[in-house]
Protein backbone atom coordinates (compact mmCIF):
# COMPACT_ATOMS: atom_id res chain seq x y z
CA UNK A 1 0.00 0.00 0.00
CA UNK A 2 1.13 3.55 -0.71
CA UNK A 3 2.29 5.38 2.43
CA UNK A 4 2.54 2.23 4.56
CA UNK A 5 5.84 1.11 6.08
CA UNK A 6 6.73 -2.16 4.35
CA UNK A 7 9.83 -3.41 6.17
CA UNK A 8 10.14 -4.14 9.90
CA UNK A 9 12.77 -1.37 10.22
CA UNK A 10 10.48 1.10 8.46
CA UNK A 11 7.58 0.03 10.69
CA UNK A 12 9.70 0.59 13.82
CA UNK A 13 10.79 4.00 12.49
CA UNK A 14 7.18 4.95 11.71
CA UNK A 15 6.04 3.81 15.18
CA UNK A 16 8.86 5.82 16.76
CA UNK A 17 7.87 8.93 14.78
CA UNK A 18 4.22 8.51 15.84
CA UNK A 19 5.25 8.10 19.49
CA UNK A 20 7.47 11.18 19.26
CA UNK A 21 4.62 13.20 17.76
CA UNK A 22 2.31 12.06 20.56
CA UNK A 23 4.93 12.96 23.18
CA UNK A 24 5.38 16.39 21.59
CA UNK A 25 1.66 17.12 21.98
CA UNK A 26 1.66 15.81 25.55
CA UNK A 27 4.72 17.92 26.36
CA UNK A 28 3.47 21.03 24.53
CA UNK A 29 4.04 24.20 26.55
CA UNK A 30 1.03 24.90 28.73
CA UNK A 31 -0.24 27.80 30.76
CA UNK A 32 -2.92 28.07 33.40
CA UNK A 33 -5.76 30.19 32.07
CA UNK A 34 -8.05 30.13 35.10
CA UNK A 35 -7.90 28.57 38.57
CA UNK A 36 -11.18 27.33 40.02
CA UNK A 37 -11.31 27.10 43.82
CA UNK A 38 -13.88 24.83 45.50
CA UNK A 39 -15.89 25.03 48.71
CA UNK A 40 -15.84 21.25 49.25
CA UNK A 41 -13.46 18.31 49.15
CA UNK A 42 -9.77 18.33 49.94
CA UNK A 43 -8.69 21.94 50.53
CA UNK A 44 -5.34 21.44 48.78
CA UNK A 45 -6.95 20.51 45.45
CA UNK A 46 -8.19 23.14 43.01
CA UNK A 47 -9.28 22.85 39.40
CA UNK A 48 -7.64 24.71 36.54
CA UNK A 49 -8.17 25.13 32.84
CA UNK A 50 -4.80 24.88 31.15
CA UNK A 51 -4.06 25.82 27.55
CA UNK A 52 -1.45 23.97 25.49
CA UNK A 53 0.16 25.96 22.70
CA UNK A 54 1.16 24.86 19.21
CA UNK A 55 3.32 27.85 18.40
CA UNK A 56 2.79 31.52 19.19
CA UNK A 57 -0.52 31.90 17.34
CA UNK A 58 -2.35 28.57 17.83
CA UNK A 59 -3.93 26.76 20.75
CA UNK A 60 -3.28 23.03 20.47
CA UNK A 61 -5.81 22.07 23.14
CA UNK A 62 -7.25 22.97 26.52
CA UNK A 63 -7.89 20.71 29.49
CA UNK A 64 -9.59 20.87 32.88
CA UNK A 65 -7.17 19.43 35.44
CA UNK A 66 -6.79 18.86 39.17
CA UNK A 67 -4.12 21.03 40.80
CA UNK A 68 -2.51 19.76 44.00
CA UNK A 69 -1.45 22.93 45.79
CA UNK A 70 0.43 20.96 48.49
CA UNK A 71 2.71 19.51 45.78
CA UNK A 72 3.83 22.68 43.98
CA UNK A 73 0.67 22.83 41.81
CA UNK A 74 1.19 19.35 40.35
CA UNK A 75 -1.41 18.69 37.65
CA UNK A 76 -3.34 15.51 36.99
CA UNK A 77 -6.34 14.66 34.82
CA UNK A 78 -9.77 14.18 36.33
CA UNK A 79 -10.42 10.57 37.31
CA UNK A 80 -13.04 8.11 36.11
CA UNK A 81 -15.29 8.76 39.13
CA UNK A 82 -15.45 12.51 38.40
CA UNK A 83 -15.97 11.86 34.69
CA UNK A 84 -19.06 9.79 35.55
CA UNK A 85 -20.52 12.74 37.48
CA UNK A 86 -19.36 15.58 35.23
CA UNK A 87 -19.36 15.55 31.45
CA UNK A 88 -16.62 17.55 29.74
CA UNK A 89 -16.57 18.74 26.15
CA UNK A 90 -13.80 20.65 24.44
CA UNK A 91 -14.91 22.43 21.28
CA UNK A 92 -12.47 24.18 18.97
CA UNK A 93 -13.89 27.53 17.87
CA UNK A 94 -10.84 28.68 15.90
CA UNK A 95 -7.06 28.34 15.91
CA UNK A 96 -7.05 30.81 18.81
CA UNK A 97 -10.15 29.75 20.76
CA UNK A 98 -11.74 26.76 22.51
CA UNK A 99 -14.94 26.30 24.48
CA UNK A 100 -14.78 24.17 27.63
CA UNK A 101 -18.25 22.88 28.47
CA UNK A 102 -18.75 21.37 31.92
CA UNK A 103 -22.07 19.63 32.57
CA UNK A 104 -23.17 18.19 35.88
CA UNK A 105 -26.14 18.20 38.23
CA UNK A 106 -28.42 19.08 35.27
CA UNK A 107 -26.47 22.31 34.59
CA UNK A 108 -24.08 23.21 31.79
CA UNK A 109 -21.36 25.85 32.23
CA UNK A 110 -19.29 27.20 29.32
CA UNK A 111 -15.86 28.81 29.52
CA UNK A 112 -14.28 30.25 26.36
CA UNK A 113 -10.49 30.19 26.30
CA UNK A 114 -8.92 32.67 23.89
CA UNK A 115 -5.44 33.52 22.75
CA UNK A 116 -5.37 37.30 22.39
CA UNK A 117 -3.57 39.33 19.71
CA UNK A 118 -0.84 40.09 22.27
CA UNK A 119 -0.29 36.37 22.93
CA UNK A 120 -2.04 36.49 26.32
CA UNK A 121 -4.52 33.80 27.33
CA UNK A 122 -7.92 34.65 28.83
CA UNK A 123 -11.13 32.90 29.81
CA UNK A 124 -14.49 34.50 29.13
CA UNK A 125 -17.89 33.57 30.56
CA UNK A 126 -21.45 34.83 30.43
CA UNK A 127 -22.22 36.23 33.89
CA UNK A 128 -25.29 37.13 35.88
CA UNK A 129 -23.92 39.75 38.29
CA UNK A 130 -24.81 40.14 41.95
CA UNK A 131 -26.14 43.60 40.96
CA UNK A 132 -28.73 42.01 38.64
CA UNK A 133 -27.04 42.62 35.25
CA UNK A 134 -26.31 40.04 32.60
CA UNK A 135 -22.92 40.37 30.88
CA UNK A 136 -22.63 38.01 27.90
CA UNK A 137 -18.81 38.20 27.76
CA UNK A 138 -16.80 38.86 30.90
CA UNK A 139 -13.07 38.14 31.34
CA UNK A 140 -12.68 35.77 34.31
CA UNK A 141 -10.28 36.84 37.05
CA UNK A 142 -11.32 34.46 39.84
CA UNK A 143 -13.67 31.48 39.96
CA UNK A 144 -15.08 29.27 42.70
CA UNK A 145 -17.17 26.12 42.29
CA UNK A 146 -19.86 26.09 44.98
CA UNK A 147 -21.49 22.80 45.94
CA UNK A 148 -25.20 22.13 46.23
CA UNK A 149 -25.64 20.60 49.66
CA UNK A 150 -28.17 18.35 51.36
CA UNK A 151 -27.91 18.42 55.16
CA UNK A 152 -24.48 19.95 54.77
CA UNK A 153 -23.12 17.24 52.45
CA UNK A 154 -21.98 18.27 48.93
CA UNK A 155 -24.15 16.44 46.39
CA UNK A 156 -23.85 18.50 43.22
CA UNK A 157 -23.05 21.83 41.64
CA UNK A 158 -24.93 24.88 42.93
CA UNK A 159 -23.08 27.52 40.89
CA UNK A 160 -19.74 28.85 39.73
CA UNK A 161 -19.08 32.22 41.35
CA UNK A 162 -16.74 34.58 39.50
CA UNK A 163 -15.05 37.92 39.59
CA UNK A 164 -14.63 39.24 36.06
CA UNK A 165 -14.03 42.33 33.91
CA UNK A 166 -16.39 43.55 31.20
CA UNK A 167 -15.25 45.06 27.88
CA UNK A 168 -14.85 48.47 29.56
CA UNK A 169 -12.62 47.03 32.31
CA UNK A 170 -15.24 47.26 35.07
CA UNK A 171 -15.03 44.51 37.71
CA UNK A 172 -18.16 42.47 38.45
CA UNK A 173 -19.03 39.71 40.91
CA UNK A 174 -21.64 37.15 40.04
CA UNK A 175 -22.15 33.65 38.77
CA UNK A 176 -21.50 31.96 35.47
CA UNK A 177 -24.74 31.84 33.51
CA UNK A 178 -25.58 28.19 33.06
CA UNK A 179 -27.96 26.27 30.84
CA UNK A 180 -30.46 23.95 32.51
CA UNK A 181 -30.27 20.46 31.02
CA UNK A 182 -33.70 19.26 32.20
Amino acid sequence: MVGMASTPAAQVEAAGAAAAAGAAVAAAPSAEVVRIKRDFGKPHFDLAIDAFMAGPARLERVQLLWVNTSEEDRRKPLGKLIERMVALKYKRVSARSFKVVVAGDDKEFTFTVELGPDGGLSTFVAVDTDAGRHIPRCKTEEAKLLARRVIGIPVGIAKVAVSCRDADGNVHAGQVKHRELK
